[in-house]
């Protein structure tokens, strides 16, 4: 049986974990570039959806 609080500490080292690779990432400025990449999948993901909604709205009609 395990400890009732091994959990949280799993979690706090994940947590502990990402935010030392971000930071490493920012240090050696690589940060930025992947910044710019997931903006730009994001802005081409909701010109997708976008439209994709308007080609469901026009079937309802």
């Amino acid at each position: 049986m395990r400890p009732h609080g091994q959990r949280e500490e799993k979690t706090d080292m994940e947590a502990m974990y990402l935010v030392f690779a971000v930071a490493a990432l920012c240090c050696l400025g690589l940060l930025t570039p992947l910044l710019y990449a997931v903006l730009a999948a994001g802005g081409l993901l909701a010109r997708l959806l976008y439209a994709i909604m308007t080609l469901i709205g026009r079937g309802a009609r």
